[in-house]
């Protein structure tokens, strides 16, 4: 932590394009940690509202359920277009993000969820974005699987798919995710080694 609160200032801003989300063209100045500043410097930031998303688990058959769909983002990157993820959506006006995300459970994986425990709000990229995601674990029927999901007005076309837990858990080492499903894996991960080593000091 920094021994003192240091000041940033917003000189200018400016939008740069605004379509599905907005480019901000900042100037900024702010304080350095040795006491100087760091004079003008012109910065870009990619500006959305948050997101709400969460990693699905049935704990009575210890199964996961994802969501498998189209991204542009990975597409453009040279991967596998269609990633395997976890459910999730933006945060609309009005809506907190526990709304938000029980309504996207419905309408990514047909599923109600039975509880939802909130794990963490994260800023996905603040060297380039101002979207944080808040970060769910919620509980379902994984048997209650079936079809396929999403808003076809949104170009939606989401199809679950119900794994092991442990398969789950190798997913980050075998191929690429969206950062909010690494997370939620890896606490799902760590929660299990404790619950585990709990039940063991017992």
């Amino acid at each position: 932590m920094p021994s003192k609160a240091l000041i940033a200032k917003v000189l200018e801003a400016s939008t740069a394009y605004k379509g599905f989300f907005e480019l901000r063209r900042l100037t900024v100045e702010h304080e350095l940690f040795d006491g100087g500043s760091s004079g003008p410097l012109v910065r870009e930031v990619l500006h959305r509202s948050d997101v709400a998303a969460a990693l699905l688990y049935d704990p009575s058959t210890d199964k996961v359920v994802l969501v498998e769909q189209y991204r542009a983002g990975a597409h453009v990157a040279g991967a596998m277009p269609w990633l395997i993820d976890i459910v999730a959506g933006r945060i609309e006006a009005g809506q907190t993000p526990l709304e938000t995300i029980a309504r996207e459970i419905t309408e990514e994986s047909g599923l109600t969820p039975a509880s939802i425990e909130s794990i963490g709000v994260y800023f996905t990229a603040p060297h380039l974005s101002s979207e944080r995601v808040h970060l769910y674990c919620a509980t379902v029927d994984a048997a209650a699987v079936a079809g396929h999901h999403g808003l076809a007005h949104e170009g939606e076309d989401i199809r679950p798919l119900v794994v092991d837990r442990r398969e789950a858990l190798c997913l980050p080492q075998t191929q690429p995710l969206s950062l909010w499903a690494g997370l939620a894996l890896a606490w799902l991960g760590n929660r299990a080694i404790g619950q585990i080593e709990g039940s063991h000091s017992a």
